[in-house]
């Protein structure tokens, strides 16, 4: 009975406080409940809970809950009453940082962002730094040298003020009317070429210090330098591909394949077809449109080698287009003078045959012998004809050929660099910290 009259009161008092809190739906409300859990030697103990409301009516969990004061509310009930955000909300506050107000992105936004992680960029960039600095340093030097020459144009622009301003816009009107077949913007047609990059390799070369004196193809199967990251790019990529077949060996190892006869088929080795292939990427020719300006370019590990095979290239350029030029009037030349010999070989018979029956038959007055005479002198006379004119054939020849011949002038003679060309280390270093920090900066801003 007194355990039954304890627990009437105190649902009384707790009446009252929930009466008090009504008042202020804000303040949760501590509800104290004695339930009797067991009892122990005869005597009933109870376990006291004490449970808090909140402005639902709902019990609040263990570590939410608050000592109630004096009066019977519960201190900082403010705290409690206030809601809390979810990390759904948190995220999209987040993701809401970088734009502004028209969902546009906000650069002064993004720079805090990125000033909050600078220590990430700066690691980054000093690390990818590091290590292009590593690798542009294991690259070897190249050196480059260059000649500039002016041909002669085989016949005169056509079209006046016209061509003037034709060529002013990159249009050669004159060459388009002209009956050259090798203009000048074909030179780098020219120089590209596998026969007239072949005819370099037995080209002789030297090194500035004098180390190495052998052919240029010695010198590039042999002499060349690499880092050891690119001789490992190239092992590594050529177990992704097939094997190439060697021609020459299989042509057994002759200069012409199938058709020994014909000299201008070129049968190449994997190894030479590299060779010409380095080499077409090292010597560049280049013409200006508007003054037809030959440049010549080339680039090698080694400052005079480049000067020797600038040099040669540009003498081999002359020495093509003068033999393209006076091709025909050579040719009309030897055929020419081919036959002056056959003329000048029959004119000294019949000159011969003249003499030798006017010298044996002198005083003599028939007639027979006096036709046979006159019939000699014509032959001889014809045959000095013929020679005379051959004689001109072959003197109009050798003018035609000394017409047709270009002139070359030279406006840059080959100069052995001192400075290096490239690799360009500080753009390459610099090349590689911009991308790792634009890349570096917009995964950043993308996870931020």
């Amino acid at each position: 009975m007194d355990a039954e009259n304890n627990i009437a009161g105190e649902n009384k008092q707790l009446d009252s406080q929930q009466s008090v809190a009504g008042d202020d739906l804000a303040q949760p409300i501590e509800l104290q409940e004695n339930l009797p859990e067991k009892e122990t030697q005869g005597q009933h103990t109870a376990d006291h809970r004490r449970l808090v409301l909140d402005n639902e009516g709902k019990p609040l969990e263990e570590e939410d809950q608050k000592p109630l004061d004096s009066d019977g509310t519960v201190e900082n009930a403010d705290e409690i009453t206030q809601p809390v955000e979810s990390d759904d909300e948190e995220e999209d506050d987040d993701n809401e940082e970088i734009l502004d107000d028209d969902g546009k992105l906000d650069l002064t936004r993004i720079f805090k962002i990125l000033k909050k992680y600078w220590w990430m960029l700066a690691l980054n960039c000093l690390i990818i730094g590091i290590i292009a600095a590593l690798l542009i340093v294991e690259e070897p030097r190249t050196y480059t040298a260059s000649v500039k020459l002016a041909p002669e144009a085989s016949t005169a622009p056509a079209g006046g003020s016209l061509a003037s301003l034709a060529s002013s816009f990159g249009v050669d009107i004159g060459t388009i009317s002209s009956s050259d077949a090798i203009r000048p913007d074909l030179y780098p047609d020219l120089v590209s070429s596998s026969d007239f990059l072949l005819d370099l390799f037995d080209l002789p070369v030297k090194t500035l210090d004098g180390n190495v004196y052998t052919d240029y193809y010695t010198y590039l199967k042999k002499y060349q330098r690499s880092s050891w990251w690119r001789k490992d790019m190239k092992e590594f990529m050529s177990q992704f591909k097939d094997k190439p077949k060697d021609p020459k060996a299989m042509a057994g190892g002759k200069e012409n394949g199938a058709n020994s006869n014909n000299s201008q088929i070129h049968v190449l080795s994997p190894q030479e077809e590299s060779l010409v292939e380095g080499m077409r990427a090292a010597i560049n020719c280049s013409v200006d449109k508007q003054s037809f300006t030959i440049t010549i370019q080339v680039t090698d590990q080694d400052p005079l080698v480049c000067a020797t095979v600038a040099d040669s290239v540009r003498s081999k350029i002359q020495t093509f287009i003068t033999d393209y030029r006076t091709k025909k009037a050579t040719k009309d030349y030897y055929y020419y003078y081919k036959l002056l010999l056959q003329a000048k070989t029959e004119y000294e018979k019949a000159l011969k045959a003249y003499t030798s029956y006017v010298d044996t038959h002198r005083d003599i007055i028939l007639q027979a012998y006096i036709s046979e005479r006159d019939q000699l002198e014509n032959n001889m006379q014809l045959k000095l004809s013929t020679y005379n004119a051959m004689l001109t054939q072959v003197q109009s020849a050798k003018n035609k050929i000394q017409e047709n011949t270009p002139a070359f002038t030279v406006l840059q003679n080959a100069v052995v660099p001192v400075k290096p060309s490239g690799p360009k280390r500080m753009i390459f270093v610099l090349g590689f910290v911009f991308l790792t920090f634009v890349i570096t900066a917009v995964m950043i801003v993308i996870r931020s």
